[in-house]
């Protein structure tokens, strides 16, 4: 680009073109220019390819994402499925309430909106002090980022409540009264029932909305936490609506359009009778209370009813109980400790989360294991004199004289199980036992099931190698640390010599004892063997493990996985999903063997039977065994504290159900949890009920 020179003269009119200095400097000017009009036309030309790709190339991705920003998507809350037993009882279900929101739609200005929170604050604050101005504001700057969402004030608003804020509607523009589900468990015949089978919902966490990102799951919905609404809450859970919402650049709503309406959730059809969970819970709760009448330890406890021929659970209870609909909403400090802080805590499912020792329930496992080993018989007598002739000569509670199979389980006689334990040997009691489903999970599709534990060779060996190995460590570490306080507090280096020498020979002496304790703890010792043919020592086992080893041996040797769930049905009764039994085992036992176990725990229930007075009147035979077992815990009485352990199956004959429950301190199995086992018996096959204290002997009953 070139530029024509003008002519440049001073004031005198003479010519400057001729000067060099004045050339330079119209040089530099006009280089300058050519500058700035070529970065001039430079931006106008990316300002014109920018309008042109926004326009015509990503146009239809901005105009998009303009009417994102423009139209806000709430959701409608869908009602969660029921939860019903298997008549259709209703056990947890979603009932409309009235809740109050605050929206920005009706606020046109900062005044309007503090008007509006004074009165609402008035209205509100009369039956709930927590609800002020203060609390309103607090709410509403939580919402700041999200102004087009309502704001939620209360929820459950009384009748008086909603017919209040209706009145005064021309008051409380803005102000929105909305019915929406709450999870509710209604009580049966007055009673809560099943709280820890049933679970409960509440807020989920960040956590948790995390893990189920994929779900489409938003901060404030609910979510199972515990029990079947957490196994379940899939089908539960129901999909949510919307309502679509156009909002300004302030994030406030402006109008409303199209909505979509929820779809409810699933129900779930339970194989529970809540007739036999409620005779199991009330039976429960009246032996407790009985037992805590001699030892106030007395207060927990649980029991499972289950269907031999299926695996099907018809009742489950845990003590001390759980009500769901005490975690709607938040828990105050009271009840929150009862459920974790307290001693026993009621937040624990103990059906399935907790193990005991099975005590002499275990017994009938020890006699098959001999059985089928072929050494020993169910004719053959021994005689029980008092105590085991091997050592550490455990006792028995009795003096039995000679028994064979089925007076030693009608007496409880640890004698003779010790011996038959020592004549199977621990692997063939821990094969029987694993056969059986003992010391591992169920199946059940319930969250937090313990394993529990089968001690045996194989367990012992890891078992005793790392306590070995700690207590090497921890006596090695305290050493050290003793070593090192003497050698600070020495004042002369002599001193300091004599401490370095001890310590060398305590640490010799530490090295002989660990290679002492690897040639002993790591191997299985015969101690342990009549130990466990007791069902003492390292035994522990969830109620539910003993309930489906005793189904497995009533019916003939098949361990089906216990479940708790029938079908899921939509909203119309339509079948989803159908659950059959499962069958994960036969047992390795022989039916000749089952046979004459079985035969063994039906003279439990007969005459001189630890059991004979439970069932002495019913009109068919029962086969049960009685338990009672140390607690293991630190400063427990061993003279007095036992927890008290009973499973049975009926009818003997033609076995339908089958029970295992435990009253922890109760002591005797019969005189608890067996009576706890006769209610339920009742229910379910429809016998006339009996007052429990008329049925309790008269005599000392031990087992």
């Amino acid at each position: 680009m070139k530029f024509a020179p003008s002519p440049l003269n001073d004031d005198y009119g003479h010519d400057l073109s001729a000067d060099p200095v004045v050339t330079n400097k119209r040089k530099e000017f006009e280089h300058t220019l050519r500058i700035f009009i070529l970065i001039a036309i430079t931006v106008f030309s990316l300002l014109l390819l920018r309008v042109f790709y926004l326009q015509f190339i990503a146009g239809a991705e901005y105009q998009a994402t303009s009417e994102e920003n423009r139209v806000k998507l709430l959701p409608i809350p869908a009602m969660r499925g029921d939860i019903v037993d298997q008549n259709g009882v209703v056990m947890a279900t979603s009932v409309p309430v009235y809740s109050v929101y605050l929206t920005h739609l009706d606020i046109k200005d900062k005044n309007t909106q503090n008007e509006v929170i004074e009165k609402l604050a008035q209205i509100l604050g009369a039956n709930d002090p927590k609800i002020t101005p203060d609390y309103i504001r607090g709410q509403i700057k939580t919402m700041q980022t999200r102004m087009y969402e309502p704001v939620l004030i209360k929820t459950k608003l009384t009748e008086s409540e909603v017919a209040l804020i209706e009145e005064r509607r021309a008051e409380l523009p803005g102000i929105v009264v909305e019915k929406g589900p709450l999870r509710y468990y209604p009580p049966y015949e007055g009673t809560q029932m099943a709280g820890h089978l049933l679970g409960y919902v509440r807020e989920i966490s960040a956590d948790e909305l995390k893990r189920n990102n994929d779900e489409n799951y938003r901060l404030g919905e609910m979510i199972g936490k515990f029990g079947l609404e957490k196994a379940y809450e899939k089908y539960l859970r129901g999909q949510d609506g919307y309502q679509q919402v156009e909002v300004n650049y302030l994030n406030r709503p402006i109008q409303q359009f199209y909505s979509q309406v929820p779809e409810p959730g699933n129900r779930l059809v339970m194989t529970i009778d809540v007739k036999v969970q409620k005779a199991m819970e009330d039976a429960m709760d009246e032996v407790l209370k009985r037992v805590q009448a001699e030892n106030p330890k007395a207060q927990a406890g649980s029991g499972v009813l289950i269907n031999v021929r299926t695996g099907a659970i018809l009742a489950m209870v845990s003590r001390p109980g759980l009500n769901p609909n005490d975690f709607i909403g938040k828990l105050d400090q009271t009840t929150a400790d009862y459920y974790f802080r307290s001693s026993p805590p009621a937040h624990i499912n103990r059906a399935i989360q907790a193990t005991y020792p099975p005590g002499s329930t275990f017994k009938p496992i020890t006699a098959m294991a001999a059985l089928d080993s072929g050494r020993l018989t169910p004719d053959e007598y021994m005689t029980c004199t008092g105590a085991y002739w091997e050592k550490p000569y455990i006792r028995c509670w009795s003096v039995h004289g000679p028994v064979n199979l089925n007076s030693a389980m009608a007496g409880s006689c640890n004698v003779y199980m010790q011996e038959a334990g020592r004549r199977a040997g621990i692997d063939n009691i821990s094969r029987v036992a694993r056969d059986f489903g003992l010391g591992q999970e169920t199946g059940v599709l319930l969250p937090g099931e313990e394993q529990g534990l089968l001690p045996g060779k194989d367990w012992k060996r890891a078992w005793g190698s790392s306590y070995a190995s700690n207590r090497y460590k921890a006596r090695l570490l305290e050493l050290q640390k003793r070593t090192e306080e003497q050698l600070q507090a020495a004042a002369t280096e002599e001193e300091k010599q004599k401490i370095r020498k001890k310590d060398a020979q305590l640490r010799r002496v530490i090295e002989q004892d660990y290679n002492n304790d690897m040639t002993y703890w790591p191997y299985w010792q015969a101690f342990e063997t009549y130990n466990t043919s007791i069902g003492q020592g390292r035994n522990q086992f969830t109620v539910l493990q003993l309930a489906n080893y005793m189904a497995t041996l009533a019916n003939g040797g098949n361990r089906y996985q216990p479940y708790l769930v029938d079908r899921i049905e939509s909203q119309d009764q339509k079948v989803i999903q159908k659950f059959a039994p499962t069958l994960i085992n036969k047992v390795s036992v022989s039916p000749e063997t089952m046979a004459a176990v079985r035969r063994s725990m039906l003279a439990v229930t007969e005459p001189r039977g630890t059991a004979h007075f439970l069932f002495s009147d019913f009109p068919f035979k029962v086969a049960a065994k009685t338990g009672t077992a140390e607690t293991g815990q630190v400063g427990d009485d061993k003279e007095r504290d036992y927890q008290g352990v009973f499973v049975a199956f009926a009818p003997y004959d033609n076995p339908e159900v089958a029970f295992a429950g435990i009253v922890e301190y109760g002591r005797h199995g019969g005189t608890s949890a067996g009576l706890v086992a006769r209610s339920v018996f009742e229910q379910y096959f429809g016998l006339k009920s009996s007052n429990h204290a008329s049925i309790m002997p008269a005599g000392r009953v031990e087992e």
